[in-house]
């Protein structure tokens, strides 16, 4: 039976609601709109109470690219570019527990904290960790950087005044403001790792989860001044960018579409408007972390076939042919090309071109950068833990996909409405890896171990030893890793 929950903020009295066992306070302003592309300002107070019962807005998007595996997530979701929005749900409000501050991905396009696959409840529910999940501004509207027009990194700001809020707030919420563990996936990834190398936030958090990072560097600010001046060109619009100030943000949103196709998606993921090196953003974020996030638990890991989540959608990419497999292996590794392809063929039963491809995206874009941020910050004498998903997906030729593991991690399986990479899972199967992936992510939380009684052992990674990695799939169990492509 759902009751009323209230507490309140340094804004005023919220209005939540109590269902299980848990307060879910939603719609909760972390920030107050200065206008488009201007940093976000401190919230507003309100007299009263704030009614928290309901989602609110994300920031505008068009329908994600992983739409296909994930299903319409933002389907029916109200849009604004006011939704400088975070959403708390905890199982105490005068507890003081660990705090899950999650950032969503979405390839810096899409997504939301308030979307229903990223309801917390579940995990809030065990009664050891609050989860804050939150939206920052995403795209053209949250990235772009432009001489006169935009100062870039708008998505930063907004993710260090959430944080701020959290650090400051959630003492009322039954959270420990000196507990905090930033966690996210993908782009929500990647801000992770920006977040725990910037002096700014790194000092706020204890430790992070990264889920399915991918190594991207950030931009430089002429990379980022050229994308802008092809974006105002490709709209007809005059070069200084300044008709972007007041477009119709549908306009907007179908300027991200067109550019996105003209960019080239064979066996990558195409980025667009991402974070920009300014001076507070570094350019090596990797190399900042272990100075700034020395001495903190770093959980890491990626699924087992990435991009077959963004490649399965694609005939061309199912029906690829060996000349062009071969092909793709040689520009990566030159003469060394044909024996690693024949080496990926070999690897799988039933191997075949499109699965060398998967692999070899798979490797490039997520597994090795991973590997390499666990090694760079085990040398630096922190505590590592990495892992690889395995548990396939029923939908044909994902795999276990990018964003196949979310509903595992959160065990929401329940609030992924027509997702088709879970349509015909082994539900029972599926439930029992969640809760082992749960409990070792809250022993995590709680202690910067995952490790805890009755789960298998989960060593720390070792660069200079066999690299143990945990493996998540029907059996539980840990495997030696390596730096090479397809080196499992």
């Amino acid at each position: 039976m759902t009751k009323t929950s209230i507490t309140h903020c340094a804004q005023g009295v919220l209005k939540g609601v109590l269902d299980d066992g848990v307060h879910t306070f939603f719609d909760i302003p972390y920030a107050a709109d200065a206008g488009r592309f201007s940093p976000p300002l401190p919230p507003s107070t309100w007299q009263g109470e704030r009614d928290c019962t309901r989602p609110g807005p994300v920031f505008p998007q068009l329908p994600s690219r992983l739409d296909f595996v994930m299903g319409p997530t933002s389907k029916g979701a109200e849009m604004s570019e006011d939704a400088f929005r975070l959403n708390v749900f905890t199982p105490a409000l005068s507890a003081k527990l660990p705090v899950i501050f999650w950032i969503h991905g979405g390839g810096f396009l899409t997504g939301g904290g308030s979307l229903q696959c990223y309801f917390g409840d579940q995990l809030a529910r065990s009664g050891r960790a609050v989860v804050v999940t939150m939206n920052y501004r995403l795209g053209l509207l949250g990235n772009l950087f432009m001489k006169g027009i935009s100062p870039g990194n708008l998505a930063v700001r907004d993710l260090e005044m959430a944080l701020q809020w959290v650090k400051s707030n959630i003492g009322s919420f039954g959270g420990d403001p000196e507990s905090i563990v930033l966690a996210g996936q993908s782009a929500g990834a990647w801000f992770t790792q920006l977040l725990a190398a910037m002096k700014s936030t790194s000092a706020l958090v204890k430790g992070g989860i990264m889920i399915s990072y991918p190594g991207l560097p950030p931009m430089t600010p002429e990379a980022a001044q050229t994308m802008a001046e092809q974006s105002c060109a490709m709209a007809g619009i005059d070069p200084s960018g300044d008709a972007l100030r007041t477009m119709p943000v549908e306009r907007i949103l179908e300027l991200q579409t067109a550019m996105l196709r003209a960019q080239s998606a064979f066996a990558e993921v195409p980025v667009l408007f991402q974070t920009v090196c300014d001076g507070e953003v570094p350019a090596n974020p990797g190399a900042e972390a272990c100075e700034n996030f020395a001495g903190k638990p770093l959980m890491i890991g990626w699924t087992r076939e990435e991009m077959g989540s963004f490649l399965a959608s694609n005939p061309a990419m199912i029906g690829a042919t060996e000349e062009q497999a071969q092909k793709k292996y040689s520009e990566e590794f030159g003469e060394q090309g044909r024996p690693l392809y024949m080496r990926a063929l070999k690897r799988r039963l039933n191997g075949r071109p499109y699965t060398t491809l998967v692999d070899l995206g798979s490797d490039k874009l997520f597994r090795l950068p991973a590997v390499r941020f666990a090694t760079e910050m085990e040398s630096a004498g922190n505590d590592v833990f990495t892992y690889q998903f395995d548990f396939q997906s029923p939908q044909a030729e994902v795999g276990a996909g990018h964003c196949f593991e979310l509903p595992f991690v959160f065990g929401n399986f329940e609030d992924w409405v027509d997702a088709p990479m879970l349509d015909g899972i082994d539900l029972a199967a599926a439930r029992s890896l969640s809760a082992c992936i749960q409990e070792y992510v809250l022993n995590f939380v709680e202690s910067g171990d995952p490790n805890g009684a009755h789960l298998p052992y989960w060593p720390a990674y070792d660069h200079l030893q066999e690299r143990w990695t945990m493996r998540f799939a029907n059996v539980i169990e840990t495997v030696a890793s390596d730096t090479e492509s397809g080196a499992y």
